[in-house]
């Protein structure tokens, strides 16, 4: 009875040992699937990471370039109200020229379509200007009176009917000018 019992506990343990040795291979697989499925996971969330922090450093860096930009820009148009400054500064301080003044004074009557026109000049021109109208016998037939205006420089001329005016003074002709210079400008100095 002994040997039979030896045999049931012998096959019993070959049965237990096939069943913890099946548990344990089972066990292994699902240990497998699972660090499959988390390298799976970490894999995925890494590879979100790294879209979210290269989605990051481009808008960063966009960002930072439009900063760049916008501090150029702001620079060249400094440099240039710093250009137009100068150039205002130097139209008030210098003298003017008898043949501009004449040109001036002829283009802003021509431009109030009238026969008759008065023409004003700042302080410094009045004197020069009225010599100019008496010697021109254009001039002189078309220009009613030359009066002083608080301008720069250059030439105001209204017509006789006070209905149309030429502002033809320094600053408007620089302010006028300059959408035409500023592409030139920003070529030859950026």
């Amino acid at each position: 009875m002994q040997n039979i019992s030896e045999a049931v506990v012998d096959k019993v343990r070959v049965e237990a040992q096939a069943i913890v040795s099946e548990a344990e291979e089972e066990a292994k697989k699902e240990l497998d699937k699972a660090k499959g499925l988390r390298d799976a996971r970490l894999d995925a969330e890494k590879r979100r990471l790294l879209t979210e922090a290269r989605g990051e450093a481009a808008r960063i860096v966009a960002h930072s370039a439009m900063q760049a930009r916008q501090e150029v820009a702001a620079a060249k148009a400094s440099i240039v109200d710093d250009m137009v400054a100068q150039a205002k500064t130097a139209l008030q301080k210098s003298a003017t020229k008898p043949e501009l003044l004449a040109f001036l004074i002829g283009d802003a009557i021509d431009g109030t379509g009238s026969e008759k026109a008065t023409v004003a000049v700042n302080d410094r021109d009045l004197s020069m200007a009225k010599e100019l109208v008496k010697n021109d016998k254009h001039l002189s037939a078309v220009v009613i009176d030359v009066v002083a205006t608080d301008c720069m420089g250059g030439v105001i001329a209204t017509s006789e009917d006070k209905k149309t005016s030429v502002d033809n003074t320094y600053p408007t002709r620089l302010e006028m000018l300059l959408p035409r210079l500023l592409p030139e400008i920003n070529k030859e100095l950026f």
